[in-house]
């Protein structure tokens, strides 16, 4: 029994998870209609949508890298397939096309990386201007609106079974447990854990790297693009400037959850219930009447203070002071200068 206990306690979930109950406690004391079913069923759908993405981007930071752009690719997915299915392009071959080419603006990411050795916060960064960029364009910066699409538009989150549970939530649950197998059951995610860990180490022992850091692109602008899409079938609209902001919500999500920012640590039931944290909070600031101006502000300082958590956890745990944590995340070295070359090693 004590075993059990002490393995519970150790495991970076059961934190985030008492951090859950918690809030939900504080918000369900606060007012009466937080806990209800209803309320609760809503927080749920509203998660979804980030959860989905935030699964592929936890795989992502594990393997040591982030992505910006995926707010943009969320916007391109629902965005280009209204504007085909106006064209006469059937609903199923649009959605298809669609992240098509949201899977292409992860291979381009990953490449860029990988071969090009930009760092992924500035390649990113990049990608994520020209896909807006290119959203605006094509819709004419105006919303576009689904219409009736038939059974395609339900299965693709329209529909509400049993006048209860939305399809969105399904979606989540679906791509948790396979983004848990993939990570937890697999090679593959045996493979992320070492690059985002150790790369040097992953190297030599014969783990390609760079395939796995632009599988991963490539898995995080598909979440994205399908996010975008169960979006659009749910909404019935979507507008040039929507998902801005994801980007950071999602990132957000995930350390929150545990992840650490240095990648090589994480797991996606922390993800999961750090995607549903943030549903939490901002569904209880909105039921307490808080003013939509400060909103923000509160959540920006939860985050805060789970990155410093997070942060300082990773750093007890692999050894390295907080400040080298902080460098780590950025590819800097003691001695070395941020712009410059990394500093040379002695002996």
């Amino acid at each position: 029994m004590k075993k059990w206990l002490a393995r519970l306690l150790a495991m970076r979930e059961f934190g985030v998870l008492i951090a859950l109950v918690l809030i939900m406690l504080f918000f369900g004391l606060s007012t009466s209609t937080f806990l209800t079913g209803h309320n609760l069923m809503n927080v749920l759908r509203q998660s979804s949508i980030l959860g989905i993405m935030t699964m592929a981007v936890t795989l992502l930071i594990i393997s040591g890298e982030f992505d910006l752009s995926i707010g943009s690719t969320f916007a391109l997915s629902s965005v280009s397939a209204v504007v085909l299915m106006e064209l006469g392009v059937a609903p199923l071959l649009a959605f298809l096309v669609a992240l098509v080419a949201c899977c292409g603006i992860g291979l381009f990411n990953g490449l860029v990386v990988t071969k090009a050795k930009i760092p992924s916060f500035i390649a990113t960064m990049a990608t994520m201007m020209i896909v807006r960029s290119v959203v605006l364009v094509i819709s004419g910066s105006r919303p576009r609106v689904l219409g009736n699409r038939g059974l395609i538009a339900k299965v693709m989150g329209g529909a509400v079974l049993g006048d209860v549970v939305p399809v969105p939530i399904l979606w989540l649950l679906a791509i948790v447990l396979l983004s848990w197998f993939l990570l937890s059951k697999t090679t593959f995610g045996y493979r992320v854990y070492a690059t985002g860990g150790n790369i040097r180490a992953a190297r030599l022992s014969g783990i390609n790297t760079d395939r796995i850091k632009v599988t991963n692109f490539i898995l995080t602008s598909f979440a994205a693009g399908l996010a975008g899409i169960v979006s659009l079938c749910f909404l019935r609209m979507v507008s040039p400037t929507q998902g801005s902001g994801y980007e950071l919500d999602a990132i957000a999500a995930t350390v929150v959850g545990g992840t650490a920012l240095a990648g090589g640590i994480g797991s996606i039931g922390g993800a999961f219930i750090g995607s549903f944290i943030l549903a939490v909070i901002k569904n209880g600031l909105v039921l307490l009447g808080t003013n939509a101006y400060i909103q923000d502000a509160v959540l920006g300082s939860i985050i805060l203070l789970a990155v410093v958590v997070n942060l300082q956890l990773s750093a007890t745990r692999s050894g390295r002071r907080f400040g080298d944590q902080v460098r780590a995340i950025f590819g800097w070295r003691r001695g070395a200068d941020p712009g410059g070359p990394p500093a040379p090693r002695s002996g």
